[in-house]
């Protein structure tokens, strides 16, 4: 009896469709993982950011005296005549402070000039006196020599982060 033999040539067709299953679902794990990474990477911008411009608010605040060199501690909050951040001369200048580029006034740098090009950012500023020996205490505005300044920023109306800090006043 004659046998024949066959030799197997190339993939059967289950074969090449099990490494494309394969090498699909490697692809599709490969593009997922770089999606994840690019949404956590533009998250970290934003925060980053976000804290840069609290940062700039709690370095200005530290250029700014106790109280007002005019008035004294007798007025909180701005004096007559006096526009933000130019005329700011003191910590309680601050409170209710809103900079943003809607308002046309910010978002501002430690020296009070605009930053450029930070469309939808905005820094909302809260300063209120506090009891020296528990500074969890709020007290009427300006009856402390403590204060705590706060600083909270937002990106297109949604809190990204917010600074708190306390001044001698």
């Amino acid at each position: 009896m004659n046998r024949r033999t066959y030799s197997r040539r190339g993939f059967w067709i289950v074969e090449s469709a099990v490494a494309i299953a394969v090498i699909g679902i490697g692809v599709v794990s490969l593009v997922g993982s770089q999606q994840v990474w690019h949404i956590q990477a533009v998250a970290s911008e934003e925060i980053a950011t976000g804290m840069r411009l609290a940062s700039e608010i709690r370095e200005l605040s530290l250029l700014l005296s106790a109280t007002d060199p005019i008035t004294g501690s007798t007025t909180w909050g701005t004096e007559i005549g006096e526009v933000l951040p130019f005329d700011a001369d003191d910590l309680d200048d601050l409170d209710s402070a809103v900079f943003s580029q809607i308002s046309g006034n910010g978002p501002i740098d430690a020296t009070g000039t605009i930053i450029v090009g930070m469309q939808g950012w905005e820094q909302r500023i809260a300063v209120q006196s506090v009891d020296p020996f528990d500074i969890t205490q709020i007290v009427a505005a300006g009856t402390s020599e403590t204060v705590r300044i706060e600083v909270t920023v937002f990106h297109n109306g949604q809190e990204i982060t917010r600074l708190p800090w306390i001044a001698p006043r």
